[in-house]
């Protein structure tokens, strides 16, 4: 059986480095949010380790490993990379419940995501490895509020996928719902 430092040593430079910068970034959050750097280095560190998988071999995987395979994961395997990564980290005992939440979430978001699981939302979108308009302002809010990033970084998504005319994940609909409905 692979460990995670196995797996990450098989990801390509590209992802490895894109890895990295995230759990750097999710280092700095961590005492804006108020949680453990070493727990939001983790995060970070093991977010992509499944991303890198062929859309077969995710399917196959999440079969294997009892991940939930909806609809939109059918469609799009690739969305299932997270969920692969959490339960790998979960088999293993590495990490914490909050850290395999943050995971399984950092690409669709969901409703009730706690401060680690926005932030790596947020910091897996404004590493600065990525390059578009709205990336540093977004890095700037989420440096002030993990919650004022995290919806910048939902808005910033939404758009982005409306733009290119795909649907976004029915997990992401629930979590814009959830942070509109809630009292601010």
């Amino acid at each position: 059986m692979s460990t995670y430092h196995d797996r990450f040593a098989q990801l390509t430079r590209h992802r490895q480095e894109h890895s990295l910068r995230v759990a750097a970034l999710m280092e700095d959050l961590a005492s804006t949010g108020g949680f453990s750097q070493d727990q939001a280095f983790l995060a970070g560190y093991a977010h992509d380790l499944a991303r890198e998988l062929s859309r077969a071999a995710l399917l196959e995987e999440a079969l294997r490993l009892g991940v939930t395979i909806g609809p939109a994961e059918q469609q799009e395997p690739v969305l299932l990379h997270g969920p692969i990564a959490a339960a790998w980290l979960q088999a293993e005992g590495i990490g914490t419940p909050s850290v395999w939440e943050a995971i399984r979430y950092h690409t669709t978001a969901a409703p009730g995501q706690d401060l680690l699981g926005q932030a790596l939302f947020v910091a897996d979108g404004v590493e600065p490895g990525r390059h578009y308009p709205a990336r540093a302002s977004i890095e700037e809010k989420v440096r002030r509020s993990i919650p004022l990033g995290y919806q910048a970084m939902l808005e910033e998504t939404l758009g982005y996928l409306k733009a290119r005319g795909l649907t976004p994940h029915p997990l992401m609909v629930q979590a814009v719902k959830s942070l509109s409905d809630s009292p601010n």
